[in-house]
């Protein structure tokens, strides 16, 4: 190596390599999301990702019928919740920059950490009503 910096770039890469490998994997991102809002979007990709899947197994010609209507059924069902847990997202997210924008009004902060909290609760409940049509359209994808 002519530049003994790339050598020494080049070392310090091949130094941490092993060390990457030891981080935690997370497979389910859901998972690894560390707030509401993450969790949120985190299932929001997950419907869009197998959502993607689901129209390629549908529109290959070798996909029995039976699959097709199971995987349409399935996604009658996951789309409403998707589409509910992207406002209750939205809300939760609005009500949060709310709350951080407020300064010095108590009542205004009050008002603002109430409308947080009933969001968070709400965007809970979207959560966990999503989680089953969409891991269902899910299953139906990857069993295929």
């Amino acid at each position: 190596m002519n530049n003994p910096l790339r050598a020494i770039a080049l070392a310090c890469a091949l130094a941490l390599t092993p060390a990457c490998t030891s981080l935690p994997k997370f497979e389910n991102p859901i998972a690894a999301a560390q707030s509401v809002d993450q969790q949120a979007y985190a299932l929001l990709s997950s419907y869009a990702a197998v959502l993607e899947e689901a129209t390629d197994v549908v529109r290959n010609p070798a996909t029995p019928s039976g699959l097709r209507r199971a995987l349409g059924q399935a996604e009658r069902a996951a789309t409403p919740a998707a589409d509910t847990l992207q406002i209750a997202a939205t809300a939760y997210v609005r009500a949060k920059s709310d709350l951080a924008a407020i300064t010095g009004d108590r009542t205004a902060i009050q008002r603002a950490t109430t409308a947080l909290t009933i969001a968070a609760r709400r965007l809970g409940d979207a959560i966990a009503a999503a989680r089953a049509p969409i891991g269902e359209l899910q299953v139906l994808v990857r069993g295929h």
